[in-house]
Formats: C-alpha cells, structure tokens, sequence
C-alpha cells in the first residue's frame, strides 16, 4: 500500500491586530491561517518528505516555495495526523505539522510570475482541516503534540 509523509507548515496571523504584540492570546477571535489553493482546494502549505531528508529541511522547502525566510531554529512539531488509505487506492498518509510561525501582516509575499499556488488567508474556524486547530492549540500550550488519527485526538487527547 502506498505510503506519504507530508510536512506542513502552520503559519498564522493574528485575527486581533491590536494583540499583534502578544500573539499567542486567543481570547478574542481565532487567528487566520495560511492555506494554499490548488484545484478550487485551500490547505496548509506543505511537501512530501523525501527519503531520508530530515524535518528541518523539508520545513525550509515549504518556507522557500512561499517565499519566506526559513525559521533560525527548528521548527517546532505540533501535531501528528495519520489518515489511513480510503477506498479508490488513495495512499495512506502521515502528515507532520511544523511552526511556521507568525506573520505579522496580512500581507502575503510577492508571487509574481513564480507559478506557485494561490495564497490565502483563512479563519481558523473555516479551515477544512482540524489538524490545523489542534497544532494551533498545541503551540499556545506546550507540552506533547497531539497525535490524531484523521484530524481527531487519538485517547480522547
């Protein structure tokens, strides 16, 4: 059965841009998240892990496809999704959630005639993806990242 480990990249912007000072307070609204458009579909920015290449460096792929300057330190893991093959031979899939951090404005890097995807901001909440909440939820507390299997907490986490 085929197999892919994809690594994503949460990157996300303050929904409050008064609270751009402190982030991680997510008091008020839930902050946006960079998603990437391909064939009418918005997900996290991401690649498929090569054989043997390490996180960092994947997380670096990601950060150079959209045009950002890659993180100085590794980037945390904030979250493991497993998604077992559906019917039709769809490949089974592990996807790692990596910090891409913060931007601090809207303001999405220049594209021009690169030929990358279409960027876009999207509020949490409309994501398609909970992964991507519970790697948000995970960065605001610490401690382990969650281990989901399609999207949801694996032990009631």
């Amino acid at each position: 059965m085929p197999r892919q480990t994809w690594v994503n990249l949460l990157v996300w912007h303050p929904e409050d841009p008064l609270n751009s000072l402190n982030p991680l307070d997510l008091s008020g609204r839930l902050p946006r998240v960079l998603q990437v458009v391909r064939d009418g579909e918005a997900g996290p920015p991401g690649v498929i892990l090569r054989p043997d290449e390490p996180l960092r460096q994947a997380a670096a792929r990601v950060s150079a496809a959209l045009g950002l300057r890659a993180p100085a330190r590794p980037a945390p893991l904030l979250a493991i999704d497993q998604r077992p093959s559906g019917r039709g031979g769809d490949v089974e899939q592990m996807v790692l959630v990596l910090d891409g951090g913060t931007l601090p404005t809207e303001e999405l890097p220049p594209c021009g005639g690169c030929g990358r995807s279409h960027l876009v901001w999207t509020p949490l909440e409309e994501a398609e993806q909970p992964t991507l909440v519970h790697a948000l939820r995970a960065r605001v507390r610490g401690g382990q990242p969650p281990t989901l299997w399609c999207g949801e907490p694996v032990g009631g986490g």
